[in-house]
């Protein structure tokens, strides 16, 4: 019997994840305790299959303890406090609690005597200090040296606990595997990224207008079923063992108001589109390398972004 553990199980990835791996055969139990993640009707057809369990449970707390016995062979840890409102209204719990998660999973991790890996999921944001001190490569290698912005800054504590967290992992002596997701989008996310927030915005308009924040800045965008291959895959190589990696698309970056008329073109909406302000912190390029996922897996099959921005309007068309 195979058997995962995934935490954050109620949100985006989670929520991705847990289809594919049920499809493989595997037995699933999904953590949350719904601050970020909810039940929604997609999420409650899920939880209905035989294979897949949800946990209403704080990590933090002591009722994760029966997990220990589970037997697990793949931990992959999603759960984190993320956001911009978050990171600006609560940033010592952003910092602490996304530590104090890990700690958890990683003394959950160490009482398994199957795990094959632990997947956790880093960030794009750890590269922000290098990008606005150092300036970066792009597409981005994952060797890059990190650094950080300054400790006062709130934005700041976001990006330090998931540095904080690979440095966990890497001194953890539990074989683990470090994920670094790029833009990645699709149905069932939320309304905190640019794509979901372009659609709302798209759905709702009143006046005819589509506001686009930091029209200029640039972005690769990856399909949410792609980045879930590309994270399942790694999990099972030996090569990706104790080892870092981004996930997300490295070629045809696409400025966020040739995004917006994207978007306006699949949607057949007629809007003026109306460029903003530049998003306070809001990094200028990020696009991935993801050259040493390619050593390992020689062949790639993207879903293009046209593509990946139908499926997803029209589920956030639907909902």
């Amino acid at each position: 019997m195979k058997r995962a553990l995934i935490t954050g199980g109620a949100g985006f990835m989670g929520y991705h994840l847990a289809k594919r791996l049920e499809k493989e055969g595997f037995y699933i139990d999904l953590v949350d305790d719904l601050s970020r993640g909810k039940i929604d009707k997609d999420f409650k057809l899920l939880i209905k299959r035989k294979k897949i369990k949800f946990y209403n449970i704080n990590i933090i707390s002591n009722n994760f303890l029966s997990l220990k016995k589970r037997n697990y062979d793949f931990i992959f840890h999603f759960a984190a406090i993320v956001g911009v409102r978050n990171v600006i209204g609560k940033p010592y719990e952003v910092l602490i609690k996304n530590i104090l998660l890990l700690e958890k999973i990683l003394n959950i991790a160490s009482k398994q005597k199957k795990l094959k890996r632990l997947i956790f999921s880093s960030s794009s944001e750890v590269y922000a200090g290098t990008l606005n001190n150092l300036g970066l490569k792009f597409p981005t290698p994952e060797e890059t040296i990190l650094t950080v912005n300054s400790l006062k800054d709130q934005r700041s504590t976001y990006m330090l606990s998931k540095i904080y967290g690979e440095a966990m992992c890497h001194h953890s002596n539990i074989p683990f595997t470090i994920v670094r997701p790029h833009n990645i989008f699709g149905p069932r996310m939320g309304h905190d990224h640019v794509i979901p927030e372009l659609f709302t915005k798209l759905l709702s308009s009143k006046k005819n207008i589509l506001e686009v924040y930091s029209p200029n800045h640039k972005r690769t965008f990856c399909y949410v079923d792609d980045a879930i291959n590309m994270m399942i895959n790694l999990s099972k190589s030996k090569l990706s063992k104790n080892k870092v990696f981004n996930i997300g698309v490295d070629q045809k970056e696409i400025k966020i108001i040739n995004l917006a008329k994207l978007i306006l073109f699949i949607s057949k909406k007629k809007l003026k589109i109306v460029p903003m302000r530049v998003t306070q912190g809001s990094p200028f390029r990020r696009c991935p390398s993801i050259k040493n996922y390619r050593k390992i897996f020689n062949k790639i099959k993207f879903t293009s972004l046209e593509e990946g921005l139908k499926k997803t309007f029209n589920w956030y068309f639907n909902n």
